[in-house]
């Protein structure tokens, strides 16, 4: 007796549908792994932010700092960025410091815990406000005496880019991206005292956008994919009703995250 067996046509339908169905799953796949490395993302981002605060908390409100003038291209590979000052008293796992969206992340793996390493600030994939840090010689790190009036709005640490390489031959022995020494700036970068001008350290690392924390310690995400294509500009009508001390008492170019409720500072400008 014969066997029934499947035609040639039948076969064709079940392949063709099989192939449907992959087509349909891979982009849920790929966004739902997206959405689990945001969410691995936020977490590293509430465990700096914990390990800030302890400092804080332990260091009379005063948060890490960073020298001003060390911040051009000639000190790459001599900084000592604000997360070592973390390590290992408050920071023990550094690799809490790699986002795993970010394609240079291998750079902090491959150091480990060497924060001696001479690129290490280079190698983060988050970084912090650099006008906190550094804004006066560092005075206004001290947030527990100078604190914004919008302390829940205000950026502490966020995705730092840039995610591409092009740039990083201008150092010879780094791999990769310079990342501004561990630095969020509020503009693109430009250095005028040293005419540097690296790639933009903005990155669209979640897709439209990146994840930041607060000063209050608030996880939040800022959309900066229309950021990122517009010209950086000096005043901003929305970031100005915010209190932006950029807008309304500084007058310097910077980006802009108002849509979404975030500033770069507040308030009054403490001086020394």
């Amino acid at each position: 007796m014969r066997q029934p067996a499947a035609t040639l046509i039948e076969l064709l339908v079940v392949m063709s549908l099989i192939g449907l169905l992959i087509s349909i799953l891979i982009p849920s796949l790929k966004q739902s792994m997206g959405l689990a490395a945001a969410t691995i993302c936020k977490h590293n981002l509430r465990e700096i932010g914990h390990c800030l605060e302890l400092y804080r908390t332990e260091n009379d409100g005063w948060l890490p700092t960073a020298d001003q003038s060390n911040l051009g291209i000639e000190s790459v590979g001599k900084r000592r960025p604000w997360f070592a000052k973390l390590h290992p008293t408050y920071l023990s796992d550094p690799m809490i410091l790699t986002c795993p969206e970010d394609p240079f992340r291998n750079r902090m793996i491959q150091a480990g815990a060497h924060m001696s390493n001479e690129y290490i600030a280079e190698f983060t994939s988050y970084g912090m406000n650099r006008f906190v840090a550094s804004a006066g010689g560092g005075f206004i790190a001290n947030v527990d005496r100078h604190q914004p009036s919008r302390p829940h709005d205000t950026v502490l640490l966020a995705d730092l880019g840039p995610d591409t390489a092009v740039g990083s031959s201008v150092v010879p022995g780094l791999v990769g991206p310079v990342r501004n020494g561990g630095l969020l700036a509020w503009d693109d970068g430009f250095d005028p005292f040293t005419g540097f001008t690296p790639r933009p350290w903005l990155t669209k690392r979640h897709g439209r956008g990146i994840n930041t924390i607060t000063l209050e310690g608030g996880v939040r995400e800022a959309q900066t994919w229309d950021v990122m294509r517009k010209p950086i500009g000096a005043f901003y009508d929305a970031c100005a009703a915010g209190g932006c001390t950029f807008c309304n008492d500084l007058h310097i170019p910077h980006y802009s995250f108002a849509r979404d409720h975030l500033f770069w500072w507040t308030g009054q400008t403490p001086t020394e």
